[in-house]
């Protein structure tokens, strides 16, 4: 964002790095967020990202951009994925739920959601063309038409 630089690896925890002239110089280090299979999105001051690995429970988690104050956690994703769109956030679950949530700072707030697949879940969810597209390691592909909106497509 402008001339800073966020980076998030498992293990090592996220920084937020800024550029100056040649060089660069680090904001904060921490190890509130570690991203594994997927980066994290930047909304409204926000960084939203799925913390962890295979080894242990993740969840999405939530920071304050500028000073990389964790805000919240929710573990009930696992090592899922995640997207956003429209200020919305788009994720999968490591075992399938997709949920469509609000990208809010106070607490992790689902607006919709359905079990779309099983197997392991580890590929960012993609929105194109009003559909939403998940995928499982084992290869199955599912495809939501949410044109008429993701509330309407996704709650049973």
């Amino acid at each position: 964002s402008g001339d800073k630089i966020f980076v998030s690896s498992y293990r090592h925890g996220c920084a937020l790095l800024q550029m100056k002239g040649d060089g660069v110089e680090k904001i904060y280090e921490n190890k509130n967020l570690n991203n594994h299979l997927n980066p994290s999105v930047l909304i409204g001051g926000l960084i939203f990202g799925i913390t962890g690995d295979a080894g242990y429970a993740g969840g999405v988690t939530c920071l304050d951009f500028a000073t990389g104050a964790l805000k919240w956690t929710e573990k009930s994703v696992g090592t899922g994925a995640l997207m956003a769109a429209n200020g919305k956030l788009i994720v999968l679950s490591d075992k399938g739920e997709l949920i469509i949530a609000e990208a809010s700072p106070e607490s992790f707030k689902p607006i919709a959601r359905a079990q779309v697949l099983g197997g392991k879940c580890w590929t960012a969810p993609v929105l194109a063309n009003g559909r939403i597209y998940c995928r499982n390691s084992k290869g199955d592909l599912v495809c939501l038409d949410v044109r008429g909106g993701p509330v309407a497509s996704l709650q049973h």
